[in-house]
């Protein structure tokens, strides 16, 4: 989420107030560790840096061909503005403006075949490949953020002054999600491989969708979460607001990865690549980090 955003909404959230993938099981068992502080960062792997006409780039998704597009926000409050670029794997521009014309583009998810981008409250979609535009939906949200779908076409969306997060169905109704839990700061959302939605915002919380039951996941420390991806070997990535990457292990321990200018908005995850993808907001950069020398540990 861009830092002016972020202010915004602090201020306004001050006056407002056994599944299957057993490798994740461990993780998810790991409610509220104990840990009051972050270990030491490791200097991070950097593969390559991006530059170029990036505007304030918010989100990188990576899609099946090993493209990767990216949200350029671009100035929230000017609608016209935003934008999606396209790179290849290594950091090369395919086409600073694959779609434009966008007002604030934030969080992006792909499903069959079909690109989901928040854009000012409202869900547009675009066909992959090709990027046609589809279809927009309007959200009964305050402040959409960020996005992710299921295999069967549902998309969940955060509401990041409301604290709450918003299920809109294929035919494009929507609820509130059900909880007893307020996802304050309610920022990042994705969906682990065996279902559950993680929400990032004040804290990481896992919601188990069958029961409805909400855990804290990850050490105290750990807060105001942006990006949040799945690795393979059971590891969670999360990145803070404007910080470096931490991966939590199975076991509940954690690591950052930092340097080289990583400074955090919603980041993504080329698995086939083994490459993070980090999205630096104002400093207007794509940061890739190298993760094929790294297991659970780097």
């Amino acid at each position: 989420m861009p830092t002016k955003l972020c202010y915004v909404l602090n201020m306004t959230l001050q006056d407002r107030l056994t599944k299957s993938l057993p490798v994740l099981l461990s993780i998810y068992a790991l409610v509220a560790c104990a840990s009051s502080s972050p270990p030491s960062p490791i200097k991070a792997d950097i593969a390559w840096v991006a530059r170029g006409e990036f505007c304030e780039p918010e989100t990188v998704l990576a899609l099946p061909d090993d493209t990767l597009l990216v949200s350029n926000v671009c100035g929230f409050a000017s609608a016209g503005d935003g934008y999606l670029s396209l790179l290849d794997g290594r950091g090369n521009v395919i086409d600073w403006r694959i779609v434009d014309a966008l007002d604030s583009p934030l969080g992006m998810t792909f499903s069959a075949g079909v690109i989901y981008v928040i854009d000012a409250n409202r869900v547009r979609s675009f066909a992959w490949p090709g990027f046609t535009a589809l279809d927009v939906i309007s959200l009964d949200t305050e402040v959409a953020n960020d996005i992710t779908s299921s295999s069967d076409g549902v998309l969940y969306v955060s509401d990041t002054v409301a604290g709450r997060v918003m299920k809109v169905t294929p035919n494009g109704d929507s609820e509130e999600l059900a909880s007893d839990t307020q996802f304050t700061g309610a920022n990042g959302v994705e969906l682990a491989p065996n279902g559950d939605l993680f929400v990032g915002g004040e804290r990481l919380w896992r919601v188990d969708l069958e029961t409805g039951k909400v855990q804290v996941i990850g050490p105290s420390w750990l807060k105001d979460i942006d990006g949040i991806e799945f690795e393979a070997k059971g590891v969670i990535q999360v990145t803070p607001v404007g910080g470096p990457l931490v991966r939590v292990r199975r076991d509940g321990s954690a690591e950052v990865l930092g340097g080289g200018g990583i400074s955090s908005a919603n980041h993504g995850y080329a698995e086939s690549l083994n490459l993070v993808l980090i999205p630096t907001g104002y400093d207007n950069t794509v940061i890739a980090i190298d993760l094929s020398q790294c297991d659970e540990e780097c």
